[in-house]
C-alpha cells in the first residue's frame, strides 16, 4: 500500500474489477465490486493505509443476478448485501494486511450503512471486530418506538418506487425523463456516472419481448428496499450498534435538510443507555438524503475529515 497526504483525481485512479459469491441463503447470488489504487505508484505493503470498504444505498449486481431476481424479486435481502463486505475481508482480495498499519474501514448510504453494520455479525466477539471504523451517511436507523411513523414524504416515495415509470424509447431519453423528475439537484458527474450504470439497453431478462432503455436495477427489486421485511433488517442493525459502540468508533454523517427522515427518529438513534454512543455527528447544509449524489464533494471532505481525525491516510478504497 502506498499513502497519501492529498486526495487522488478521478483520472488518475485505477480500477481492478473482482466478484465474489455470496450463499447465505441457499440460492448463489454474484456480487460485483471494483478495487481503486492510484495509478503509477508502487504499492508498499510496509507503508500505512486505510482501506475504504464503500456500500452504495441502493443495486447488487443487478444484471449478474436478474436471472435468480426475475423469478423473484424478493430475493435479495440486506443480509445478503452485508455478507458480501465480509467475504470480501476475508477473500485476500485487501491484500497483505497488518491490523497496526492497515486500517479498513467500513462507510455506507441509506440502506448500504445498515448493510455495513450488519456485516460486521460475521465477526466474533464484537471486541475483536477487523474494521478501524465506521462511517454511516444518512442510515435509516432510528429507535424501535418510531416504527411504523414514516413521514409523508417516504411514504410517497414507498408508494411509487414500485410502479414508476422504467422504459423509455432510447437513453437520451431515459436521461432526459430522470434529470427532469429525480435528480434535478444532483451533482452533474454523479448523474452522468447513473445514467452511464444505472440505465441499460432492452430487451433484459425482466422485459424479453420490450425495446429501447430501462434501468439495470429493476424497480421491484428496488421497491423491496422500503417493505416490511426490510424495516426489521434495520432493527437488527440497531441492536448490532448497540453491542459494537463500546469497541468500533462509528461516526454518523446526516444531511441538514430532513426529507426522507424526520429529525426525531434520527436523534433517537443516539442512546447511551442501550449502548449507541458515537464517536462524532455532522450534519452537512443544504443536503437532504441523497448526500452522495448532490453533495459528493462535501461529502469526501466530511469522510476525509472523519479519517485523519483518527490519524489515518487513506491508500485504496474498494
Amino acid at each position: 500500500m502506498t499513502s497519501t497526504d492529498t486526495l487522488p483525481a478521478a483520472s488518475s485512479l485505477k480500477i481492478d474489477k473482482h466478484a465474489l459469491t455470496v450463499q447465505l441463503f441457499g440460492e448463489p447470488l454474484t456480487s460485483t465490486m471494483n478495487k481503486y489504487t492510484r495509478e503509477n505508484v508502487r504499492q508498499d505493503l510496509d507503508a500505512s493505509g486505510v482501506i475504504l470498504m464503500l456500500a452504495h444505498g441502493l443495486g447488487f449486481s443487478g444484471i449478474q443476478n436478474e436471472n435468480v431476481f426475475v423469478r423473484s424479486p424478493e430475493r435479495l435481502t440486506i443480509w445478503d448485501y452485508a455478507e458480501a463486505f465480509a467475504e470480501l475481508y476475508k477473500s485476500g482480495l485487501l491484500g497483505q494486511l497488518d491490523p497496526k498499519k492497515h486500517k479498513v474501514v467500513l462507510c455506507g448510504h441509506s440502506v448500504g450503512s445498515v448493510a455495513v453494520v450488519l456485516a460486521t455479525s460475521f465477526f466474533n466477539p464484537s471486541s475483536r471486530l477487523p474494521f478501524s471504523s465506521l462511517i454511516l451517511v444518512d442510515p435509516p436507523i432510528w429507535s424501535k418506538k418510531w416504527h411504523g411513523k414514516d413521514n409523508e414524504f417516504y411514504k410517497m416515495v414507498e408508494q411509487m418506487t414500485p410502479t414508476r415509470r422504467d422504459i423509455w424509447m432510447n437513453r437520451r431519453e431515459a436521461s432526459e425523463w430522470l434529470q427532469s423528475k429525480i435528480a434535478r439537484a444532483w451533482d452533474k458527474r454523479v448523474f452522468a456516472k447513473y445514467v452511464e450504470h444505472g440505465v441499460r439497453l432492452l430487451p433484459t431478462a425482466f422485459y424479453p419481448d420490450r425495446q429501447g432503455a430501462t434501468l439495470t436495477t429493476h424497480r421491484l427489486a428496488e421497491s423491496f428496499c422500503y417493505g416490511k421485511a426490510a424495516k426489521f433488517f434495520v432493527y437488527e442493525a440497531l441492536d448490532r450498534l448497540n453491542q459494537i459502540c463500546a469497541y468500533v468508533p462509528v461516526h454518523l454523517v446526516y444531511g441538514n435538510r430532513n426529507d426522507m427522515f424526520d429529525r426525531e427518529p434520527q436523534n433517537s438513534l443516539v442512546n447511551v443507555e442501550d449502548g449507541r454512543s458515537f464517536a462524532s455527528i455532522r450534519r452537512i447544509g443544504g443536503v437532504g438524503h441523497l448526500i452522495p449524489q448532490e453533495k459528493p464533494a462535501e461529502l469526501a471532505e466530511e469522510i476525509f475529515g472523519i479519517l485523519y481525525a483518527q490519524e489515518l491516510k487513506p491508500s485504496f478504497k474498494l
